[in-house]
């Protein structure tokens, strides 16, 4: 059994547009919350997602074709594993040092780095995880080799 040829590129359209709208959010999160600021913010968020789509999905981007379904989970899901890791200490280091050097409060500053890794990573990480899947799975089917 075959895994779906537009897996990777849903998981990554779903955690793209997540992360639009946090990046709208930070960017106009101080605006009043009216009608016309969640239309403009899905309206923005929507026009993001739909560019980095039409970036990854070019040229058949991002689509299984004949990729065994058990092998590719385990495949994914490592990935995953690995890339939420990575994003959450890279995330975290980065928001405290931003944060330490604004409030100048070390536990206060950790914190609030941490919660921000964490939960940052959560959306970030299945869209990375889906392009080094497919780009790992290219690279064996290029080599016939893992």
């Amino acid at each position: 059994m075959n895994s779906p040829t537009q897996t990777l590129r849903v998981v990554f359209a779903a955690s793209a547009f997540a992360t639009s709208i946090i990046l709208v959010l930070f960017v106009r999160g101080r605006a009043e919350w009216t009608t016309a600021f969640w239309l403009q913010l899905a309206a923005a968020s929507l026009a993001l997602c739909a560019g980095m789509c039409f970036v990854m999905f070019r040229k058949g981007g991002m689509r299984l074709v004949g990729v065994p379904l058990w092998p590719f989970v385990r495949l994914f899901l490592r990935q995953l594993a690995i890339v939420y890791a990575v994003l959450a200490i890279a995330i975290t280091a980065l928001a405290l040092a931003i944060i330490y050097a604004i409030t100048r409060s070390g536990p206060n500053a950790l914190a609030l780095a941490v919660l921000a890794g964490l939960w940052l990573s959560l959306w970030l990480a299945p869209g990375m995880a889906s392009l080094t899947t497919w780009r790992r799975l290219r690279s064996v089917n290029a080599t016939g080799r893992p």
